[in-house]
């Protein structure tokens, strides 16, 4: 039994789930000490992704894998917290900009400086180039799947 939980503990699917989860809950705990609590761990692909240049309704969905209609709540709820404003887009009548607020930019610059120290604190786990390594293969294996999903659809 044990040589099998050891097997299972190097399933992929198990260790990303599991660092998905771990992940969230330190992204909880750290958002409670400088965001507002209507502020929700969910929001965070969003929001970092509109980034300081703001984004296009259009290339956020794109971006983070989700409907349009998944966009547009998460967008009214943003600004309805004032973290974020929406314009027409001057080049695509079919698609709105997403702009960060001051208050969204001060919070933008708050969660990337965490963000950043979390990164640091990896690296000193594993080291640099493990790091490097780790993230480099990630995207690799995210660049696999965006192929197989274009190859089926």
């Amino acid at each position: 039994m044990e040589n099998r939980l050891n097997e299972n503990d190097r399933v992929l699917f198990r260790i990303i789930y599991l660092l998905r989860r771990l992940i969230d809950r330190w992204a909880s705990l750290n958002l409670s000490k400088v965001a507002a609590q209507e502020f929700n761990v969910t929001f965070l692909p969003y929001f970092m992704n509109i980034g300081e240049d703001g984004v296009s309704n259009h290339d956020l969905v794109k971006t983070i894998k989700v409907t349009k209609q998944g966009v547009s709540k998460t967008v009214k709820e943003l600004e309805n917290l004032g973290l974020v404003y929406t314009e027409k887009n001057d080049t695509d009548a079919r698609s709105i900009m997403i702009y960060l607020t001051e208050a969204g930019r001060t919070l933008f610059n708050v969660i990337k400086e965490h963000s950043d120290g979390l990164h640091d604190e990896y690296r000193k786990l594993v080291g640099t180039k493990n790091f490097e390594l780790m993230v480099d293969t990630l995207l690799k294996i995210i660049d696999f799947h965006e192929r197989i999903e274009k190859e089926v659809l």
